[in-house]
């Protein structure tokens, strides 16, 4: 199974960094403006966003983050401290001042700190995921323990420029499914 999880992490990454710019771009806005529609659609008044590792060309949530701002949807974002395995979140604010850390995750500066028990949606970064909502981050557990400090009703997000899988078999149990994936082709509800 980790062998597995492994090889598709190192395939997908490899094959995202090789986007060209247009190429990401384009499918950058049509995940951007997916997410908005769905935020909208479900009504969510507070938003978590990962903010993106430019050089592993994540989805870029800076539009969406500016957008939801914009239509004063509040939004939350995190800083992650490496040597605890946690993270600290804190409420998006247009005067909040990021700087890059070493993984290239910007990361807030100061802050006020967010309550975790008031949002209500989740974006998940995906190197993969499959139909049913089981996911590949980069296997630090990270957004586990985040989910997991949410209220169970929270909807789960994930944001791929990539196609889905059909299905992982190595999906466990315990694993937290994602509630919708968003591709640049397709908004997926992952399970009912």
């Amino acid at each position: 199974m980790a062998n597995e999880k492994a090889q598709i992490r190192r395939g997908v990454l490899h094959n995202r960094r090789l986007l060209v710019s247009e190429v990401f771009s384009k499918r950058n806005m049509e995940v951007i403006m997916a997410a908005s529609e769905l935020i909208s659609q479900k009504g969510a008044r507070c938003v978590h966003s990962f903010l993106p590792i430019t050089r592993n060309k994540e989805v870029n949530t800076w539009p969406l983050i500016a957008l939801l701002s914009r239509a004063k949807t509040e939004v939350v974002v995190s800083a992650t401290d490496f040597a605890r395995q946690t993270m600290s979140h804190f409420v998006y604010t247009r005067d909040l001042l990021f700087e890059d850390d070493p993984f290239g995750i910007p990361t807030p500066i100061g802050g006020t700190p967010a309550h975790l028990d008031k949002i209500e949606l989740v974006l998940i970064p995906l190197l993969a995921a499959d139909k049913q909502g089981n996911r590949i981050g980069y296997g630090k557990g990270y957004y586990d323990r985040l989910l997991t400090e949410m209220a169970p009703d929270v909807l789960k997000v994930g944001l791929t420029l990539g196609p889905l899988f059909d299905r992982f078999d190595f999906a466990e149990a315990h694993d937290i499914r994602l509630d919708y994936c968003i591709t640049p082709q397709q908004t997926l509800k992952c399970h009912e």
